[in-house]
């Protein structure tokens, strides 16, 4: 036999034993981590406990419900020339109203416009770019109209729709 033999056989020897280490190893690892990851390693259930329900007495606890919190909004709505968009109300009416943001696109869209009609036969209004803006909880809003506008004005021809988008969010508590 020649030496390159024997050194090559004693490689595969020596390869053929790490090989099997490494692969009890990886098998052992794995099936740790299997463990340890479906929650099967060190379960371990005390012995069970008896909760006791205790009661109550009403006149301890006052539960007071939130106020219902409603949201109006639309992301980058589509519209061309002019539209008006009318937003429904939850009840009678709203009552402290919120503007959280109100951006339009298009061309002449500062013209574009939240128009509220409040009880009292007040109508505000809020134009394009308007962030945080909140009305007093005292005002009760009928009607909600979003208004876009996206038109190429001319002074002689009639004038011609454009595109356009708008983007709002308001918030508001319902009055029944």
């Amino acid at each position: 036999m020649s030496p390159v033999a024997v050194k090559a056989g004693e490689f595969m020897i020596t390869s053929w034993k790490s090989f099997l280490i490494g692969a009890v190893f990886m098998l052992v690892a794995v099936t740790a981590g299997y463990m340890v990851y479906t929650g099967t390693g060190n379960s371990f259930t005390g012995p069970e406990q008896e909760i006791t329900d205790t009661p109550v007495p009403a006149d301890r606890v006052t539960i007071t419900p939130l106020p219902s919190l409603r949201i109006i909004h639309g992301i980058e709505v589509p519209f061309e020339g002019k539209v008006e968009l009318r937003q429904a109300i939850a009840g009678r009416a709203a009552r402290d109203v919120s503007i959280v943001n109100f951006q339009a696109t298009g061309e002449n869209a500062d013209k574009s416009e939240i128009r509220i009609v409040w009880e009292n036969g007040e109508i505000g209004t809020i134009h394009p770019g308007a962030q945080n803006t909140r009305f007093s909880a005292d005002k009760r809003a009928v009607e909600i109209i979003v208004i876009g506008y996206s038109m190429h004005e001319r002074k002689i021809f009639k004038d011609s729709r454009r595109q356009g988008t708008l983007t709002w969010e308001i918030r508001y508590e319902p009055v029944e």
